[in-house]
């Protein structure tokens, strides 16, 4: 009877045992999977990205505290021409970011600068957040496709590039003012901007007097 026991026993522990290092070959085979996954680069790729588009002088100032928006104009370059790895990271710290602006609103503390919160604003931020998380899913994948990955960066700029084309209209001049503004120049051509800077050596103008007939 005890000899059954220790036989049992003797069993229980080899196999225990081996089932221990199996486990310990796959985590170290996993392990160096991701590592070597880690260093593929992702290609500087520019197929179907659309042209930069810069913000006008009101945009840029509205923009210039808002740290969500210049967390993105910041680290977008950074997902291309580097290691997996390297991109990873910088799509760590963008998805933080956007949680942290989500966190703020939570606690009643708004970080979008008040003349920026419109609902077509939001819904172009809605959709590079979410372009931002689809790159980073294909980023996870234990067996990542770089194509698929350069293809969801191309997508994921095009979305900041609708962005700043909307943050740009936000701050463009309504019919009703470009009318204004003109009546104004009109009626008021000292006061035109155009005539402003029709002298551009800053020289006073030249008056020309006509003779009293």
């Amino acid at each position: 009877m005890k000899q059954r026991i220790l036989i049992y026993l003797l069993s229980a522990f080899f196999l225990f045992t081996a089932c221990e290092k199996k486990e310990a070959q796959t985590q170290a085979s996993e392990t160096t999977n991701v590592v070597t996954n880690d260093t593929l680069t992702i290609p500087n790729s520019t197929e179907g990205l659309k042209p930069s588009l810069r913000l006008t002088p009101k945009a840029q100032t509205a923009v210039k505290n808002w740290q969500l928006y210049q967390g993105l104009l910041k680290r977008l370059d950074s997902l291309q021409g580097v290691s997996l790895g390297k991109t990873k990271n910088q799509l760590a710290i963008l998805i933080s970011t956007f949680d942290g602006q989500e966190e703020a609103e939570e606690e009643i503390v708004n970080l979008t600068p008040d003349n920026l919160e419109t609902p077509a604003i939001k819904a172009r931020l809605l959709s590079v957040e979410t372009k931002l998380k689809i790159v980073n899913n294909y980023a996870q994948k234990s067996e990542p496709n770089v194509e698929e990955i350069t293809t969801g960066v191309i997508a994921l700029k095009n979305a900041f590039q609708n962005l700043n084309l909307q943050i740009n209209e936000n701050f463009a001049l309504t019919i009703e003012e470009m009318l204004e503004q003109l009546n104004q120049e009109v009626n008021n051509p000292e006061d035109s901007p155009a005539l402003e800077n029709s002298n551009p050596t800053g020289k006073p103008p030249i008056k020309i007097y006509k003779p009293n007939q």
